[in-house]
């Protein structure tokens, strides 16, 4: 897979930064050998080296080990997935140094990890590629559900996908994360062995167990995970910094984290960061971003608007497909105040009210969807076929991140928007440009 020009410059900067590293960890070692007691942080030292920056955020993980953290910030439709299968390779290369690895991927939804999964195990797909041509054609990709062995990460390069909030202490539902499960027990020493699990509790200390440090240790697959040591992989990475997910991230006992996201957080060491006109030069994004502020407040006059410039859009994708051009179906995605069915009383917009006012409007009620926590009218539906008739969907923040459809054009706002990086986020789903490449058509080169 040929990579983008600013990808390839990310990826030169991660490297640049394990070499800096590198040095850096040497120096802290020849310190300590020499008894000097100056100051020294290497994880700090290659960061200045390479980005040039003074402030950095020092990070431990569950075991108190000083571990990097950093961010890679990439607009959506920059390809994130693609840039994450590619460092995984170069940290297991110029960090860990050895031919496979553990990594253990974290998303903060159900729809980026249904993604995510799909394209991972789908060995045509060019993230999986990148992954196989990493490991030699040894991957396995593997869900909380499913087991492994000790042997199976000595051949393999192994990448466990994670939800957040399976992840969560906090979280009632996943806490089977932390449970006594079999299927484990290879990693673990003999229940009746007592010296031999407070030998490995006093080398992973946070491990949880029956009995405080007399043990036996609890076989489940957060204790694996904390044994392992695993590379982190952490998608939307803003998502992780309240106190509970943070807590949790590094109870893992990562070796290194990654983050990748379009909106990291001031607490986020950003490595690299790509800009939106990195992605315009590429091709990959609709540019301009046309923003209408409508002067009458009434909901349904910004809705007649959006409809009309749907259907002026469509006209042009029509055009285009007359003249040689690719498929291309315009779609309005419309974000409302309420989604719950308890909460249509009121003065909030709710969706089905939304619906209801397209269909009265003419529009077929096949062409629209809601996307909610309640109710997904997009699930199994293919947005990208011929056969697919939705051009509206409703939602409230169901898609606001690791929703990828690059037919979407139109953001119809309908709420009063409180969260900058919420915002941000929701006007990301409208951005990727058509199967990456501009049409030359100016309104189908845009979004709005």
């Amino acid at each position: 897979m040929e990579l983008k020009e600013y990808q390839q410059l990310a990826l030169n900067r991660l490297k640049e930064y394990f070499v800096a590293l590198d040095l850096a960890a040497a120096m802290e070692q020849r310190l300590k050998q020499d008894n000097t007691d100056l100051p020294y942080d290497a994880l700090e030292m290659a960061w200045q080296k390479v980005t040039g920056r003074k402030i950095y955020h020092s990070r431990k993980n569950g075991l108190g080990e000083a571990i990097p953290q950093i961010c890679l910030k990439v607009p959506t439709g920059g390809g994130k997935t693609l840039l994450a299968t590619f460092a995984i390779d170069f940290i297991k290369t110029f960090f860990l140094k050895r031919l496979n690895a553990f990594v253990l991927w974290v998303v903060p939804s159900d729809a980026i990890y249904k993604q995510t999964l799909s394209a991972l195990r789908n060995r045509e797909h060019p993230y999986r590629q990148v992954l196989d041509r990493a490991s030699g054609g040894r991957t396995l990709i593997l869900e909380k559900t499913e087991r492994f062995t000790p042997v199976q990460l000595e051949e393999n390069l192994v990448v466990l996908l994670l939800m957040l909030p399976s992840a969560n202490r906090r979280n009632k539902e996943t806490l089977k994360v932390f449970q006594d499960t079999s299927g484990f027990e290879d990693f673990f020493p003999p229940e009746d062995d007592p010296l031999a699990n407070r030998n490995l509790i006093s080398r992973v200390p946070n491990l949880t167990s029956y009995d405080g440090i007399n043990g036996p240790i609890i076989t489940s697959l957060g204790n694996t995970l904390r044994i392992l040591k695993p590379i982190m992989i952490i998608d939307e990475g803003h998502k992780t910094y309240s106190e509970g997910a943070q807590d949790t991230i590094r109870s893992f006992n990562p070796c290194f984290i990654l983050e990748l996201s379009a909106t990291p957080t001031d607490a986020s060491n950003v490595l690299y960061a790509v800009s939106g006109r990195d992605l315009n030069r590429e091709q990959m994004i609709k540019l301009d971003l046309n923003i209408m502020n409508m002067p009458n407040l009434d909901w349904k006059d910004t809705l007649s608007a959006s409809i009309r410039l749907l259907n002026t859009l469509q006209t042009r994708a029509t055009e285009y497909l007359s003249n040689g051009g690719k498929y291309i179906r315009p779609i309005c995605l419309i974000q409302v105040e309420r989604t719950g069915r308890d909460q249509q009383k009121g003065h909030f917009i709710h969706a089905n009210e939304v619906q209801a006012e397209l269909i009265k409007r003419g529009i077929d009620p096949s062409q629209i969807a809601i996307k909610s926590s309640e109710n997904d009218g997009l699930e199994n539906i293919d947005l990208l076929s011929e056969d697919c008739p939705v051009r509206f969907i409703i939602t409230k923040q169901a898609l606001q991140e690791g929703w990828d459809c690059p037919f979407a054009y139109i953001l119809a706002v309908l709420t009063n928007p409180s969260s900058q990086t919420a915002i941000t986020q929701l006007v990301g789903r409208i951005l990727r440009q058509p199967y990456a490449k501009k049409t030359g058509i100016k309104e189908l080169d845009e979004s709005y």
